[in-house]
């Protein structure tokens, strides 16, 4: 929504905190849907006598409609605005909540299904929308918007066991509460549609800046999505395989999912630290380069003293944190406008899901096949490794038409 120039500060500044208010509610609705999985994954396992492979499918299942709803949302901001597609997306997370909790096996895939498209398109929107109406404060807000996605996700895994144990639902509770999360997000959000007219078309000098092909072309577009694949990759196999992983040494699934709330909860504090470090800096590589070492540790940790985990986790969501706040800012800074913002993101998101979405299942096929999570371990940590390259290429300050190849 547009602030008009008739309007008097106190509306503006009403409307701009209503607006801000939206964005937090919607941020809350973006992962707790799928970090609560993680805790319960062994009891879905149980009951639908699901293999470890067949598991990591379901867990990376949100992450491939991710990248294949991704490039939708650039397309359905020019049919219906910012402020509908972003009301539509919390209606599919609403309702894809409720037939996931159904105890239905078909319910289980097509609930993740549309709650994985909803939040695909929301993924997508909120940057650029960030961009257009706070252009001044884009760092901040998006530092915000990830907290607050951070701290409802981390609620979702340590809240997750102690649900699941609380009444005979079972899994379904800690997996269907999140759909009053999405309608009360729906409610709130429906008051921005009032006034919103309908997209007009990109001018023709402005044309070429808004196409999506320059963004697919440029070498700095693709060291940013690079970089957001390889965070996502390791971010979702911890969430998803941690308790499985840790069980061998003592530590039982409720203890894992407290510590999968540290791991996230210092995500939160990681995310407003670096909000605030992005405006005082030239350019982002040193945050890249921080940000990636820290998973890097924390990976290795994990690989070669496990019972150790909670130090390593808090290394790992430090680094997490950082990240994930650098790479929603880049996709504001490395474009001049919400429209190049958003198929930037939307690119970013394709890529960086799309690649990202192989760490659950390829970690769960590697378990299958060694009989052990070394080799997983192994391969995240390699891809913590890479991350340093792409996140160090991504931090320069330029712009996505400055780098085209050839």
């Amino acid at each position: 929504m547009t602030f008009s120039s008739t309007a008097t500060g106190a509306d503006k500044s009403f409307l701009r905190s209503s607006l801000l208010l939206g964005i937090v509610l919607i941020a809350a609705n973006l992962r707790a849907p799928i970090t609560a999985l993680g805790p319960v994954l062994t009891e879905l396992q149980q009951h639908f006598a699901m293999t470890p492979a067949v598991a990591g499918l379901l867990n990376a299942l949100p992450l491939l409609i991710f990248a294949c709803g991704s490039p939708m949302a650039p397309w359905l901001t020019r049919r219906l605005g910012l402020e509908r597609a972003l009301f539509g997306a919390l209606c599919l997370i609403a309702v894809g909540c409720l037939i996931r909790s159904s105890g239905l096996y078909s319910g289980l895939w097509l609930g993740t299904v549309l709650i994985g498209a909803g939040i695909a398109v929301a993924n997508v929107l909120v940057v650029p929308l960030v961009k257009r109406d706070f252009p001044d404060h884009t760092a901040l807000c998006v530092g915000l918007y990830a907290a607050t996605m951070a701290l409802v996700a981390a609620l979702a895994s340590g809240l997750a066991a102690p649900l699941s144990n609380l009444t005979s639902y079972a899994w379904r509770l800690p997996l269907g509460i999140w759909f009053v999360l999405a309608i009360l997000a729906a409610v709130c959000w429906w008051p921005q549609l009032k006034g919103v007219h309908a997209p007009t078309p990109a001018k023709s000098g402005t044309q070429a800046s808004h196409a999506p092909a320059p963004v697919w072309r440029s070498a700095i577009a693709w060291q940013v999505s690079m970089f957001m694949a390889l965070q996502t990759l390791v971010f979702y196999t911890l969430i998803d395989w941690f308790p499985s992983m840790v069980s061998g040494v003592g530590i039982s699934a409720a203890q894992a999912g407290t510590y999968l709330f540290a791991y996230q909860a210092i995500a939160v504090v990681a995310n407003l630290v670096t909000s605030v470090a992005i405006k005082r800096l030239h350019d982002q590589r040193l945050l890249g380069f921080i940000c990636s070492l820290c998973i890097c540790c924390g990976v290795a940790g994990l690989l070669w003293a496990p019972t150790w985990a909670l130090l390593w986790l808090l290394f790992a969501g430090v680094g997490a944190g950082m990240s994930m706040v650098t790479c929603l800012t880049l996709f504001g800074l490395r474009t001049r406008d919400h429209h190049q913002a958003s198929s930037l993101s939307g690119m970013a998101q394709c890529v960086g899901y799309g690649l990202g979405a192989t760490g659950p299942f390829l970690a769960g096929w590697l378990h299958d096949l060694s009989g052990g999570w070394h080799a997983p371990l192994l391969v995240l940590l390699a891809s913590a490794c890479a991350q340093i390259v792409f996140a160090v290429l991504a931090g320069r300050n330029r712009y996505v038409e400055q780098s085209r190849p050839g």
